[in-house]
């Protein structure tokens, strides 16, 4: 286990709270090294570790609280054996049932992620409360921590539908002739006359630069378009098809269109015009939280 400032707000790990001179406590939480090698320490250090913080919460002139006991499923999400999280969660009943004995009051348990969270087969908060709390105290509180599976998140869970959508806008439009290039390397070069636009997000942004070249869509007015070239920094071009097709899709795209990077809202579930974000994290062979965290929080807006 170890001990942390680990509540429901952000705030920075320490292994030892130190006093913040003044106002509200710093809560500290332990964590449960019930998954076997997500902390150094051992479970059976547990008990000391909490009676050891728990003298100087009543000792010490730091302002330091309880705040309450935890543990991370990292292989909840494994959907070809649940064997390992099931034995995580007895060992975590365990430690608790030992610090109850200890005379030790856990104000707060949580024990579920996304992925534990929507598991049918594990005992958690979502399917026996009670057996969880039992073994704490009577007055203790479970909570669960939802992150990606609130945004749709989790691929191996169908039930979920996606949340978030990243969309730019273009901002111009141009034809190419054959044989004319754009971006960096001239990795695009136009094998007939075509319809470009250029949209106002780049890997600045957070957009993966891997994603050039045609390995990235986008969708615009509900048709799905490759990117052509290198994605740039601040912006990434879009081929928009033959200059000469009037009557296509692209031939409508206008300088002010919304264009989707991926997201709900380009498409039916399923459908034509739709890219979706598990696909996009698939095509990298990355996760859809590693996408959304990347996107730089002061370049795009929320």
């Amino acid at each position: 286990a170890g001990a942390s400032r680990t509540t429901p707000r952000r705030g920075a790990a320490t292994e030892r709270p130190e006093g913040g001179g003044g106002g509200a406590p710093d809560a500290w939480s332990v964590q449960s090294a019930a998954s076997k090698g997500k902390t150094s320490q051992q479970d059976r250090d547990t008990v000391s570790i909490l009676r050891s913080m728990h003298d100087a919460e009543i000792h010490s002139a730091a302002p330091i609280e309880f705040y309450g006991m935890c543990t991370h499923m990292a292989d909840a999400s494994n959907s070809t054996d649940s064997g390992y999280t099931s034995e995580q969660m007895d060992r975590f009943l365990s430690l608790l049932a030992r610090v109850r004995r200890a005379g030790i009051m856990v104000p707060t348990v949580s024990t579920d992620n996304s992925a534990a969270l929507l598991s049918d087969d594990l005992t958690h908060f979502s399917s026996d409360p009670a057996k969880i709390l039992a073994q704490a105290h009577a007055d203790t509180r479970g909570y669960v921590r939802t992150g990606g599976g609130i945004y749709g998140q989790r691929p191996a869970f169908r039930r979920l539908r996606a949340a978030s959508t990243l969309t730019a806008s273009v901002r111009h439009i141009a034809t190419l002739r054959k044989g004319e290039s754009v971006g960096y390397d001239r990795a695009y070069i136009a094998p007939f006359d075509a319809r470009i636009a250029t949209l106002t997000v780049g890997f600045a942004d957070g957009y993966p630069r891997e994603l050039g070249n045609g390995r990235g869509k986008v969708s615009i007015r509900g048709a799905v378009f490759p990117v052509a070239g290198n994605v740039c920094m601040d912006m990434l071009m879009v081929q928009l098809g033959e200059a000469d097709d009037i009557d296509g899709v692209g031939a409508q795209v206008a300088v002010g269109d919304v264009a989707v990077l991926w997201g709900p809202e380009c498409g039916n579930e399923g459908g034509d015009g739709l890219v979706r974000l598990m696909d996009v994290a698939e095509a990298l062979g990355t996760t859809q939280s590693a996408l959304t965290c990347g996107l730089d929080k002061t370049r795009v807006l929320r």
